[in-house]
């Protein structure tokens, strides 16, 4: 069983997932933690069972996440040597956190919701429990200027930024400090 390592995964279309996703991979990286990053691409193959913590992201695109997200999501859970069972019982040592980058602009945070537990779902069903999900307001720029500047959360068209991406941090953090005395994710420095 691994020790200490985790996986950061995200797709973008313009950059505020991936802001996040180096947000994650630098704190757990400053926490002594051996990270990995990847984008999701149609040919990426991962193993889940590899890494302690899991951390999977995208933007909310009419409530879910992008095609390539979903599809890499599908073909995922059909790897090789990974038997679905009933009860979907735990894996011991491995956890996963979804995240997402939302606009928000018609109902907030319930936006974000929906794509959050839709991937928190893959991988309980591969008996990886879900510790949490992080949701970061971001910029929209399909959408028509005022989902920007009047939606629910005002003016978003310069987030996630710096305060927000301190507060991913410190998510990330606290998650680690939860997690510490359950997972073996080494002699972390928090």
């Amino acid at each position: 069983m691994p020790e200490g390592k985790a996986l950061v995964l995200f797709w973008t279309k313009n950059g505020n997932t991936e802001k996040v996703a180096r947000r994650i991979h630098e704190t757990l990286e400053k926490a002594g933690m051996e990270v990995s990053i990847d984008r999701i691409h149609k040919d990426l193959e991962v193993e889940y069972l590899d890494y302690n913590l899991i951390f999977l992201g995208a933007p909310v695109y009419e409530n879910l996440s992008p095609k390539v997200v979903l599809n890499f999501l599908h073909r995922n859970r059909r790897r090789k040597g990974v038997e679905l069972i009933a009860s979907a019982p735990e894996t011991p040592g491995v956890a996963a956190v979804p995240f997402c980058t939302y606009g928000g602009g018609h109902t907030g945070y319930n936006e974000a919701v929906p794509m959050l537990r839709h991937i928190g779902q893959y991988f309980e069903h591969e008996g990886i429990r879900v510790v949490d999900h992080i949701a970061v307001v971001g910029f929209f720029p399909e959408a028509e200027e005022s989902y920007n500047t009047e939606g629910r959360f005002g003016d978003i068209r310069k987030r996630p930024d710096e305060h927000d991406l301190t507060e991913v941090g410190g998510r990330i953090r606290g998650i680690l400090r939860r997690l510490h005395r359950v997972l073996p994710l080494g002699n972390l420095k928090l």
